[in-house]
């Protein structure tokens, strides 16, 4: 067990496989990703949850929801549908930012005098 440990502190401190190159690769998979699952869920919020939940909340038949409580839930609903449509952009800033750190930080290590 003391072997596979230290083995595996070898392989943390060797940084041989890290490069510059490595994280922007993994930030355009980390962003396209991102525009494919904001995509699909957005899909899946606007053209069938959104208009569900609000068409059952209007429709007073079967549910006693008196109209303040009605306007409430659409409001609640909107809000959190303008943060999930911010969503993408606030993580593509992020992402983009830490490619920019890390490639700025790894060149700093290169530059040996």
């Amino acid at each position: 067990m003391n072997k596979l440990f230290n083995n595996n502190r070898k392989l943390l401190k060797d940084k041989k496989g890290y490069s510059t190159g490595f994280t922007w690769i993994f930030g355009l998979v980390s962003l396209f990703g991102i525009g494919i699952l904001y995509i699909v869920f957005n899909q899946v919020f606007v053209a069938h949850l959104v208009p569900t939940i609000k068409a059952q909340v209007a429709d007073n038949s079967s549910t006693a929801i008196d109209n303040a409580t009605q306007a409430e839930i659409n409001k609640g609903i909107d809000k959190y549908m303008d943060f999930f449509h911010a969503l993408p952009f606030v993580l593509f800033f992020v992402i983009v930012v830490y490619m920019f750190i890390a490639a700025i930080r790894k060149e700093r290590e290169e530059v040996q005098y």
